[in-house]
Formats: C-alpha cells, sequence, structure tokens
C-alpha cells in the first residue's frame, strides 16, 4: 500500500493516462450530467445562452439539410438543437447516462454510445462538430488517430469545426497541491474520502495537468485530466498533415472575430476535393 502511496502522489509523466472509468463511472456521471444540464454552469458544458449563441452561428456556416456528427455530444445540448434546424445529426459520447439522458429527450438525432476515437465512418458528413475544448484534452497520439478519423469521415468539402482553449488560458495556471475532507461524500464519490488534487504544467507551461487522487474505504483512486494551449500555428501545423485547410479562425465557436486576446480558440477546417 505505501508503494502505492508513493506511486500516486508523484508527478505524472507527461501524457500518462489514469485507468479509472470516469465517464461511464456510476457516480461521477450523475454530477456530470447535472453540470451538462445547469443553465448557470460553465462546467461540463457552457451556459445555455452561449450554446444557442453557438447554434445559431453554426447553422450559418453548416450547408442547410447537410449531415453533422457532433464528437463529444454529452446529453444533446447540441444536437437536439441542430436536429431542431432540420440537419441530420449523429452524436457520439462515451457516458452512457449523457447518451440515455440525450435518447430521451430528442428523437430526430441518433446517438452512438462509443469513444469517438473509435469512429468508423467514411465520406459520410458535411460538417463535423468537436466543441469545449475536447481536442486539447487528448494525447498527441489520440489528437492524430482523430484528425485521421474525422478526415475519413467527412465528404469532399466538408467542414470540421474545433473548439481549443488558448495560452491566455494558462496565464495565472500554477502547480500547486491541495486537499480536502469530504465528510459526505462529493464529485468523486458518494462515500466519505479525501480528495488529494495537484495541477503539473509542462511543455513551457503550454500542457498542464490536473491530478485527483481519491481516498475512501475502497482504496485509492487516481484520474488526469489533461488540457493543451493553443496558438493558431500550433493547430494549424497539427491539422494541415492530414488534408485540411484552414478556411476559418474566431476568438469562439459562437464566431467571434479573431483577436488573439481571447482564452479561447475557434477553427474551420475543410477537407479537400478527392
Amino acid at each position: 500500500m505505501m508503494d502505492k502511496w508513493f506511486h500516486l502522489l508523484q508527478k505524472p509523466a507527461l501524457w500518462q493516462r489514469s485507468h479509472e472509468p470516469f465517464w461511464d463511472d456510476e457516480h461521477i456521471s450523475k454530477g456530470m450530467l447535472e453540470a451538462h444540464l445547469n443553465p448557470d454552469w460553465d462546467a461540463a458544458s457552457r451556459k445555455q445562452s452561449y450554446i444557442n449563441r453557438s447554434v445559431k452561428w453554426l447553422s450559418g456556416v453548416i450547408p442547410a439539410n447537410g449531415k453533422i456528427l457532433d464528437l463529444g455530444c454529452g446529453p444533446g445540448l447540441y444536437t437536439k438543437r441542430l436536429s431542431g434546424m432540420w440537419y441530420d445529426v449523429t452524436g457520439v459520447d462515451f457516458s452512457k447516462r449523457s447518451i440515455a439522458y440525450a435518447k430521451s429527450q430528442d428523437a430526430k438525432t441518433e446517438y452512438i454510445y462509443k469513444n469517438y476515437l473509435d469512429i468508423e465512418y467514411t465520406a459520410m458528413y458535411n460538417a463535423v462538430t468537436l466543441i469545449y475544448g475536447d481536442y486539447a484534452a487528448l494525447t498527441p497520439d489520440e489528437r492524430k488517430t482523430l484528425v485521421e478519423k474525422v478526415h475519413k469521415a467527412l465528404k469532399p468539402g466538408g467542414l470540421f469545426i474545433l473548439d481549443v482553449f488558448t495560452v491566455k488560458q494558462f496565464e495565472n495556471k500554477k502547480s500547486s497541491t491541495s486537499w480536502a475532507l469530504c465528510s459526505n461524500g462529493g464529485f468523486w464519490s458518494a462515500e466519505p474520502h479525501i480528495c488529494l488534487e495537484a495541477t503539473y504544467l509542462y511543455e513551457n507551461n503550454t500542457v498542464a495537468v490536473n491530478k485527483y487522487v481519491i481516498v475512501g474505504k475502497d482504496g485509492l483512486k487516481e484520474y488526469l485530466i489533461w488540457d493543451t494551449a493553443y496558438t493558431v500555428q500550433k493547430l494549424t501545423e497539427e491539422v494541415s498533415p492530414f488534408g485540411f485547410t484552414v478556411n476559418g479562425v474566431f476568438d469562439d465557436v459562437c464566431g467571434s472575430p479573431y483577436t488573439g486576446e481571447a482564452d479561447t480558440l475557434c477553427f474551420i477546417m475543410e477537407k479537400g476535393a478527392e
């Protein structure tokens, strides 16, 4: 047990993955769904007012009546709105609870429970969306896999629309450690537990990980959540080798003109003709 303590309390290697279930954990997924659905939180999903602005902008970018694949769709906050605008929408998410909720609220959209890194589509969609920084939470190898699969899934001329966080988001981020006693349970467990939390920075403060070690009656559990800060140049260099042309750069996924001063960055990328 002491060896496990020493291992878990060390700074993780860059891009190290934890192995505890997260999206489908019976307790954690309840808290995640609650965060998704709270209209006033910028937590698992953005606030409803932002989502409405975002969908309105997306509907002006994606061809009318087109086929859309929304990756990491959660409980269907974007997909339901887009289906209501007569798009043919498919949502993919790795949370059974979120997919079940989405299906209960939206009969128009096709919802699929799957890790979006495992999708296999060929020239089916006019647009693929990946919203709220999901791309930046992936490891470099996972990002390559994703971009390849998205390119394959798109029809010629199809659009890949995503947003990420910029270095502005990291300006005040520092390495830190803290702990909390959760006597009545909390986000990570319904049972009493101690949450040991740490933030570590890498790659000249452009990559960060939030590490959570949960100490409870069932032992120790570790969760690692990564994030990467992007510039226009860095994101362009990552996607260009896979056959995408950057068609538009914006401050956010609501289409705000690019200033370089925002803490988010949105790309519209186009798959070339084949």
